[in-house]
Formats: structure tokens, C-alpha cells, sequence
């Protein structure tokens, strides 16, 4: 996946995402996958098969469907207020688009 693809991906909004925790130092949350309902500074909030499950993003690795491939995301990439994640990779995008600010 190219440099600004990846950059949209951090950027945008993960609510609404399929996501699947694929590394975790809690063996529990390993292989829990749903949709992301909510989203927070340091957490994402998945409705799974059995309920509604908190995730803490750092130290975690996610596997996302975006734009019908799979990407695995470290979640410590993903560990701002989602408002302030959107403007860095905004201005990351438009790095690997030749822009500067």
C-alpha cells in the first residue's frame, strides 16, 4: 500500500471500521474483531459477537479492512484524540504528495 494511502487510512475515521486485534500483551484480547462504535484518545470501543468490548490502542496491532485490502496497523500510530490524528495525517498526506506546509 502506497505512503498516502496509509496516511488516509491513520487519518480518517475509524468508526464504522472492521477491525481485528492481532497483538496484544493481554492474551484475551487477541483474535477479538467487530466494528469500531466509538473511539477515544487512548481506546476504541468494538461491538463483538458477545457485546461491547474497550480496546486500548497502545501496545496493540490491528488488522483493518480498507478499501477492500487488508492492512495491519500498530496501534500506537493510532494513539491521539481522533481530531488530532485526522490533521497529522492530513499533513502526512500531503508530505507523500509532494505539499508542504
Amino acid at each position: 500500500m502506497r505512503k498516502a494511502r496509509i496516511a488516509e487510512l491513520i487519518a480518517r475515521d475509524w468508526i464504522g471500521l472492521k477491525i481485528e486485534v492481532v497483538n496484544s500483551p493481554n492474551d484475551c484480547e487477541i483474535g477479538l474483531k467487530g466494528e469500531v462504535v466509538d473511539e477515544t484518545e487512548r481506546t476504541f470501543k468494538i461491538m463483538t459477537e458477545k457485546g461491547l468490548k474497550t480496546v486500548s490502542k497502545k501496545g496493540r496491532s490491528f488488522r483493518v479492512e480498507y478499501e477492500g485490502k487488508i492492512v495491519k496497523v500498530i496501534g500506537d500510530l493510532l494513539a491521539f484524540r481522533p481530531e488530532d490524528r485526522i490533521m497529522k495525517g492530513l499533513m502526512l498526506i500531503k508530505k507523500a504528495k509532494g505539499v508542504v506546509l
